[in-house]
Parts: structure tokens; sequence; C-alpha cells
């Protein structure tokens, strides 16, 4: 009987932690961030790849902090 409790339980973790994350890039502010599928918001690096964000600070910026990336 106590591993009815501890399956439910296991469901419930188990998907809450399926957060799936997408880039955007917000040309009218020129800023690039993550959506979650719940539509939370998050920093770039979540949802984005290195070569989104190389593409997004080159196009905004004319440079790329490749320090930054390689963080």
């Amino acid at each position: 009987m106590k591993i009815i409790p501890l399956l439910i339980i296991s469901l419930f973790l188990i998907s809450c932690s399926k957060e799936e994350w997408r880039c955007v890039a917000d040309s009218n502010l020129d800023a690039m961030y993550s959506m979650s599928s719940s539509g939370e918001m998050g920093s770039a690096d979540k949802g984005c790849t290195c070569d989104e964000i190389r593409a997004f600070e080159y196009k905004t910026f004319r440079e790329v902090d490749e320090e930054a990336l390689k963080k």
C-alpha cells in the first residue's frame, strides 16, 4: 500500500521537471531571452544555442563577446 503514494509522487515530480525552453529574439527591444513551455521567462542560455546567441549579438551590436559565450 505504501508503493501507490510513492508512485503518484514520482509521477508528479517527473511531469514537473520536463520544462522545455525556446529561444526568443526581440529586435524591437534588442533583447534575447528564453521562454519556457509554461510561459516563464529565463536567460538566453536556457533555450538558445551558442550559434543563435552569436548571430543575435553580431546583428545587434556588430560584435560578439566570445569569452562570455565560452562561459
